[in-house]
């Protein structure tokens, strides 16, 4: 039987810890060890950590971030399988059981992952549970496409194979943010992903400071600090995963569909970043692709895509990018009809707006979608029958990260 290690890194959160640490010793498939590393608490973290006797091994470093705390710990696991579980989060009995038997069941995976559930503490002690943040619909695409568009997985609910770790590399420190995000899109470019949206954690939502001490941040100002790391993650990701990964993702008899395909589904991402200028590059090239012929249905549904992400499309309606987007779609009868379904894309955005009263925000999204219709004519006839893969094959998976440069910044 292959062993699990579950690391849980910990910093001022004492009161939390010894719930997390008590779930994972509550599990039906107990974890063969668990690490606490402790990154320099000043609470009674110490304390309560020491207090769990052997159930634990408790690691203390100097406060320098999560990502210093695990790189530190997994120098110390011994377990076949990592675990890394947050301090202030709790797994349910099954979930090590559970991720074991995804892993056992697709041998040729090196990351199993499942869902959650949210839960916030009531002054009355009770709790108070709803569903995930976010989830996507799982039936169509790879884990790793969904994965690129928004993060769905999370550390509590993911078993990786402690191999995939080594070939990933260490967690950058130079982060202070989305260091998550960095890594599961890392490891899902090295091997495939099996998922169940069965619920195996309760994510803890609580008011105060986040962050490293040096980089703390309020719990309000979350989604302003994310969507700036996150941007600044894929800039990277766009110089290191290939565009032929993104090939790997889809089907067509015709191979300039395929390239087609994979540069509308990058501009998805770099969209949901919020990088538009990355975005755009891409729009143009897949227009310049097949100029005379429309999209299909799964490219009109990637580019509508493109206009879901959670962190808005405020950067797409600043005057500039919104003419870059108009001009894209005048080029030619291709860039009209990728420009027609981002248009399509804006129209939920528009009635979110307007039921909201934000007037001004609706009257810019409606003006960028007006401008996208009649941006010029989309050519006559059927797009192509472009199909998108569930399984990426093994050949197109990516050997190792990091890719060279990939450690400058980082803390050796």
């Amino acid at each position: 039987m292959t062993s699990i290690t579950a690391i849980v890194p910990t910093y001022n959160r004492s009161g939390y810890l010894a719930q997390a640490v008590a779930a994972l010793c509550a599990q039906t498939r107990r974890p063969d060890e668990i690490i606490v590393w402790d990154d320099g608490s000043t609470d009674g973290t110490e304390a309560t950590a020491r207090g769990m006797g052997d159930k634990i091994r408790y690691f203390r470093g100097d406060n320098g971030g999560k990502s210093r705390a695990l790189n530190a710990a997994l120098r110390e696991a011994r377990g076949d399988l990592i675990w890394i579980c947050d301090d202030d989060d709790l797994a349910l009995p099954e979930a090590a059981a559970s991720l074991c038997g995804l892993l056992a069941d697709t041998p040729e995976a090196g990351i199993a992952g499942g869902g959650y559930r949210r839960f916030r503490d009531r002054p009355d002690g009770g709790r108070d549970e709803h569903g995930p943040g976010y989830w996507p619909d799982l039936s169509s695409g790879s884990p790793i496409r969904h994965l690129l568009e928004d993060i769905f997985l999370f550390q509590n609910a993911t078993l990786v194979r402690r191999g995939l770790y080594e070939r990933a590399g260490p967690f950058r420190e130079d982060l202070a943010r989305s260091i998550d995000y960095d890594m599961i899109v890392r490891l899902g470019t090295l091997a495939p992903i099996t998922v169940t949206d069965t619920p195996l954690f309760l994510q803890r939502k609580h008011d105060g400071d986040r962050g490293p001490a040096a980089a703390r941040h309020a719990a309000g100002r979350s989604d302003e600090v994310w969507k700036s790391a996150d941007r600044a993650i894929f800039a990277d990701f766009r110089d290191h995963i290939p565009i032929g990964f993104y090939e790997a993702m889809f089907l067509s008899q015709d191979p300039v569909f395929v390239s087609r395909a994979a540069l509308l589904q990058r501009a998805c991402v770099h969209a949901r970043r919020t990088d538009w200028p990355a975005a755009l590059a891409d729009l143009r090239a897949a227009g310049r692709a097949a100029p005379d012929t429309p999209l299909g249905p799964l490219e009109v549904a990637i580019c509508r895509r493109a206009m879901a992400g959670k962190h808005g499309i405020e950067e797409a309606l600043v005057p500039r990018i919104r003419e870059e987007l108009v001009a894209m779609g005048r080029a030619n009868g291709a860039g009209a009809s990728i420009a027609r379904a981002l248009a399509r894309g804006l129209a939920w955005r528009a009635r979110t707006a307007l039921k909201a009263q934000r007037m001004a925000s609706a009257g810019r999204i409606l003006r960028l979608a007006s401008g996208l219709i009649s941006a010029g004519r989309v050519p006559a006839g059927e797009g192509p029958g472009t199909r998108e893969r569930r399984d990426i094959p093994a050949a197109a998976f990516l050997t190792s990260w990091p890719f060279p440069g990939w450690r400058e910044g980082m803390r050796q």
